[in-house]
């Protein structure tokens, strides 16, 4: 077969020697020490894992490993089930599983940068974004959002390193990785249309693009897809549906809402942005300046300028055609190319990066992180609010062994009412409860009306919940035991929170 001859920008860096090496190593361990940072700071700063509960939620669907669920494709679910099939159903282990998805993200930020700047450089990007809220604060809620920013670097990676080598399982790795991509959250369409945006914009990438070994990036994502794909047409395009109810509106407010976007971008990024600079050995206005001309001037480093900027283009075509309701942390995961895109300028104007540097700039960083979460948690419980008095964990105990003392049966089997509080037992019990919607039972259709009254389940609803406790009374016909449940916090006692259990024992009992 002709070969196809692509230029296209790289690093020049000749191999490392040993003590290079040595100091790229010394870099890249800040990455782990970082994860383990967050950890910490998510479990000292938070009184429950997220206060509307999606964190819980994943779990519940997750262990049933379906193809798809009412809301979401499935990879952030199956994740977070294989996840806890080896760790304790705890807060701080799910924290560390958020942490482990920001820096797999930030890893591949660095090898993004690789095929681009010379090694250090490579992984100054990698910490640089490190402290941006993208990959720490808002990484920390496991969802379907932040799941993206582990699978799009390395999208974007092996997308870069096909068009640099045209290598076969560099084709075979992308289509894998875009499915992925798609099983996480549809919003990464635009990610696939960006790389698409980027390759007719490149000559270079132009001329690979139209090669066969993208029919091989295809055929890999089609494998990829395929149970998914068949849930969907055995669902009825479900998730489609749910989609469907973030559009709507006018185009002027479409048009405003893709402005607020694009302003919280900016403010994301700004604490990289300083890490940046701060790393840079002297003249350090210049390097500022050059580094917000990047964002308009595409010549001075046109690859990294499209990778980085293609993707919002393209959200702003889909927000505004489609009158999208943008949330700010869509834009998550979009920002992979951005940091070596100033790396990438500053090294070509010969502005010195002293990447040595980075090592107190993030021990200060994480001080200040670690100081102010504990300060962030105790003030929590010191005001008693609901999102730290919450006694969700606490709340799965109890009811657990309310569940036992009324059955004999050591695990509650299944679990419904509040969707928040009935996933929290699922979760937090530990003994694989499934979870059942009793509103829309279509939404957890791996359990029928018929299986729960044979297995038996638990309802729960908060006190001031009426509409639950009505629907429980209904469904059950069983009176509600009252519960009060309270956690202790920071050597505090927090308020108490009322619950009506409904126990409703397995046919045989």
């Amino acid at each position: 077969m002709m070969q196809i001859p692509v230029q296209f920008e790289t690093s020049t860096d000749s191999p490392p020697d040993l003590a290079e090496k040595h100091g790229i190593a010394r870099l890249l361990a800040l990455l782990p020490i970082h994860a383990v940072v967050w950890t910490i700071a998510a479990w000292l700063s938070r009184g429950n894992l997220d206060t509307p509960g999606d964190m819980v939620e994943n779990y519940a669907w997750g262990i049933e490993w379906q193809g798809g669920y009412a809301k979401h494709p499935p990879l952030f679910a199956w994740i977070t089930a294989a996840w806890f099939r080896v760790f304790p159903h705890t807060d701080i282990a799910y924290f560390a599983l958020s942490a482990l998805n920001a820096m797999v993200g930030l890893l591949g930020i660095v090898a993004l940068a690789g095929r681009f700047l010379p090694r250090r450089l490579a992984v100054v990007a990698g910490l640089a974004m490190a402290v941006s809220p993208l990959y720490s604060t808002l990484a920390i809620k496991f969802n379907a959002n932040a799941v993206l920013l582990s699978v799009w670097p390395w999208t974007a990676y092996f997308f870069v390193r096909l068009i640099q080598t045209g290598e076969r399982r560099s084709a075979l790795a992308l289509g894998a990785l875009a499915a992925a991509a798609v099983l996480g959250k549809y919003f990464s369409a635009v990610l696939l249309i960006a790389l698409l945006v980027a390759s007719l914009a490149r000559p270079a990438w132009r001329a690979r693009l139209l090669s066969a070994r993208s029919l091989l990036v295809v055929v890999a994502g089609i494998v990829v897809l395929l149970p998914h794909l068949d849930w969907l047409v055995e669902h009825h395009f479900q998730t489609f549906v749910y989609a469907e109810h973030r559009t709507g509106g006018t185009l002027p407010a479409a048009v405003g809402r893709f402005g607020i976007y694009t302003l919280a971008q900016i403010g994301y990024l700004l604490p990289s942005f300083v890490v940046v600079v701060l790393l840079v050995g002297e003249r350090r206005l210049h390097a500022a300046r050059r580094m917000a001309l990047s964002y308009v001037k595409p010549t001075l480093c046109p690859d990294l300028w499209w990778l980085a900027f293609a993707p919002l283009m393209v959200v702003g075509v889909i927000a505004v055609a489609g009158r999208t309701e943008m949330a700010s942390v869509w834009g998550m995961a979009e920002w992979f190319a951005l940091v070596p895109l100033w790396l990438a300028v500053l090294q070509r104007d010969g502005v010195p990066v002293r990447a040595g540097r980075a090592v107190r700039v993030l021990v200060v960083y994480w001080l200040i992180v670690l100081i102010a979460a504990a300060a962030t948690g105790y003030a929590g419980a010191r005001r008693n609010g609901d999102e730290a008095a919450e006694p969700r964990a606490e709340l799965a105990a109890l009811a657990t062994t309310l569940w036992k003392q009324r059955t004999g049966e050591d695990s509650i089997p299944v679990v419904s009412g509040g969707s928040h509080e009935a996933e929290s037992i699922a979760f937090y019990s530990g003994n694989r409860t499934h979870y059942w919607d009793m509103d829309v039972p279509q939404t957890t259709p791996w359990l029928r009306s018929d299986d729960v009254r044979r297995e038996g389940m638990l309802i729960v609803c908060e006190t001031e919940d009426s509409r639950c406790i009505a629907r429980a009374t209904a469904w059950s016909t069983v009176q509600p035991l009252p519960l009060n449940v309270h956690k202790e916090a920071w050597g505090k006692t927090l308020k108490a929170w009322q619950y009506e259990l409904f126990v409703v024992p397995p046919a045989a009992v």
